[in-house]
């Protein structure tokens, strides 16, 4: 693989390098001396923050260079540049000029012989439209760049199968679904106009149904092929009443052709990859696996899910892969917290009349790859979110209340669950404080269950929303409008202004905090409503307390932590990744 330390440069003498014949264009003049210490620095210090290298006028000069150079090893460690400059540059500092000696650069790149020819360029490439180019701002050069990866994608697709030309197709591949995986999200934005538009599920149902996806007799091709295509059908308009649209049921029948034909050669093997690639990413569900068990298949529960571990009468663990050390841990944690529920909301330890949820499950798995197919298939929940808590119908007897959680992957070495100890407060609120199910009460619920669950898991260490109240401290919403938090108001409002509503009435009315909860445990929601009402009188008091809050709390230590712009950590599944590529010193990925 080529590396920047054995790199011989030619770079041309200063001059003044153009976009095109347009005079509008953006013009740069070069700078030699700059561009030899970026191409010669080590990777090191380019993925590093505090490299005076990572600014916009080098980015700049790289994007300017990549138009004109005809150099294999000066390319290569241009495009790694970028890639560094992704995750650890001031990305916020790239202007509209920024980007367009960028496509301008990447345009010219492509069209050159020194890049049709290198599969290393080509998966640089791939990395780079992803990490750019996945947004509303930056979607009509995707027009012109993804003909570019449509074209590179058909050359690798028939490309002999080895590390080089793997790794590249494997970022083509990623490059699809990461795109649509950001479209997804806004319907309406320009972004997944753009994508839908292309019609890339054409380019990526030729491939998955062609023998050139299954490779050295491995289908990772196939797989990543698969969950482009699940994303892209979440891209696709949806009806108004969730009804199958002609488009979403035309690729699904088109897959799942695909699939048949692949489980006629390669049986259950066949089965998974359609399984875990397109129907879970999908978002397909346990209820639609059933109905096409031909080609879908649903796994033993005791098969993902081996371990049980009782940490009490109350508590159990059904684990993927926790060991004895993270099961006690875990024990500990919950049950350490639940005591402090009790005193601060003076429970006496009794349950709500009709409770029947004498224990909390709580489902562990791997990671949020393993939650999103294996929440799906086992227990049929949606899991397009960050974990859940499902409370059942706590009246009914056996009803078993659950928790889904994964572990904290992103923190290892280090283990935690992640959100296991505020999921366990919903447990704990829905069993000695709010009578009845989820959603018994009317209204203004949101601020009390997310708030409560905030507070009591973090206490007063709660470094994310003091730093939310001081950024945002003339943005506050007031008390009223916190009681009347609903989901649809956004994280901040639910979570770390609900904290803040919490912490206030605990700490300065704790009286009539706890009369709160006993109002929620007899069912009396007149009188839950009337002292929330009540309550506001206290607003100017609330006002001065989170300023007293935000001046108090000193955040110049996070403000000195460089900035790591990293992947979204739910935007790729684990059992995608091609065994055998690796992210090494030359393929770089946070």
């Amino acid at each position: 693989m080529l590396r920047k330390s054995v790199l011989a440069l030619a770079i041309a003498l200063p001059t003044l390098v153009g976009l095109s014949a347009c005079s509008t264009s953006p013009q740069i003049i070069t700078d030699t001396s700059l561009l030899q210490k970026i191409t010669q620095a080590s990777d090191e210090s380019l993925f590093d923050a505090s490299s005076p290298l990572l600014t916009q006028s080098a980015f700049e000069q790289v994007a300017a260079r990549l138009d004109t150079t005809a150099s294999l090893s000066e390319a290569n460690s241009l495009l790694y540049y970028l890639r560094a400059f992704s995750y650890f540059g001031p990305i916020d500092d790239l202007d509209d000029n920024s980007i367009v000696l960028l496509t301008s650069g990447l345009t010219s790149l492509t069209s050159t012989d020194v890049f049709a020819s290198s599969a290393r360029l080509q998966e640089q490439f791939a990395v780079t439209l992803y990490r750019y180019y996945a947004n509303n701002e930056q979607a009509s050069a995707l027009v012109t760049l993804t003909t570019i990866l449509d074209k590179q994608f058909g050359q690798l697709a028939k490309s002999a199968s080895d590390q080089e030309h793997d790794y590249a197709l494997w970022e083509t591949l990623r490059a699809y679904g990461l795109l649509f995986n950001v479209a997804r999200k806004d319907s309406d934005g320009e972004l997944n106009k753009t994508l839908l538009e292309l019609g890339l599920d054409k380019t990526l149902l030729d491939f998955a149904g062609s023998d050139n996806s299954i490779r050295n007799d491995k289908g990772w091709p196939k797989r990543n092929a698969y969950w482009a295509l699940g994303l892209y059908r979440l891209a696709l308009p949806a009806s108004e009443d969730g009804s199958v649209t002609q488009d979403e049921a035309a690729l699904d029948k088109a897959v799942a052709d695909i699939a048949k034909q692949d489980i006629s050669v390669r049986g259950d093997t066949a089965k998974d990859a359609y399984t875990l690639g397109y129907h879970v990413n999908s978002f397909a569900g346990l209820e639609e696996c059933e109905k096409n068990s031909d080609i879908c298949r649903i796994p033993e529960q005791s098969e993902i899910l081996p371990i049980e571990h009782h940490c009490s009468d109350s508590l159990f663990i059904l684990a993927q892969d926790l060991n004895e050390q993270e099961l006690a841990i875990s024990c500990t944690k919950l049950t350490s917290q639940e005591s402090n529920f009790h005193t601060l909301l003076e429970t006496s330890e009794q349950p709500t009349a009709n409770d029947f949820n004498d224990a909390l499950r709580v489902i562990a798995f791997k990671n949020w790859s393993q939650y999103n197919a294996y929440g799906q298939l086992l227990f049929d929940i949606s899991t397009d979110n960050g974990g859940m808590y499902i409370e059942g119908t706590p009246s009914k007897p056996g009803n078993q209340a659950t928790f889904f959680a994964y572990r904290q992957f992103w923190i290892e070495p280090e283990f935690a669950i992640w959100n296991l100890n505020h999921e366990y407060v919903h447990y704990l609120d829905g069993h000695f404080i709010k009578y009845g199910g989820f959603g018994h009460f009317p209204e203004k619920m949101v601020w009390w269950s997310e708030g409560l669950a905030e507070y009591i898991s973090k206490g007063d260490d709660n470094a994310k929303t003091l730093r939310i109240v001081k950024k945002k401290l003339d943005e506050a919403p007031t008390l009223e409008e916190i009681f009347a938090t609903e989901y649809k108001d956004g994280l901040e409002r639910t979570y770390s202004w609900s904290y803040m509503a919490i912490r206030f009435l605990a700490e300065n009315y704790h009286k009539d905090f706890v009369q709160l909860s006993k109002y929620l445990k007899t069912d009396y929601f007149e009188g839950y409503d009337e002292l929330l009402a009540d309550l506001t009188q206290h607003q100017n008091e609330f006002s001065h307390w989170l300023s007293d809050r935000a001046e108090q709390f000193d955040d110049s230590e996070d403000q000195a932590k460089p900035r790591l712009h990293k992947q979204n950590r739910y935007s790729y599944r684990d059992y995608l990744a091609p065994e055998h590529l690796k992210k090494d010193d030359a393929h770089r990925h946070y």
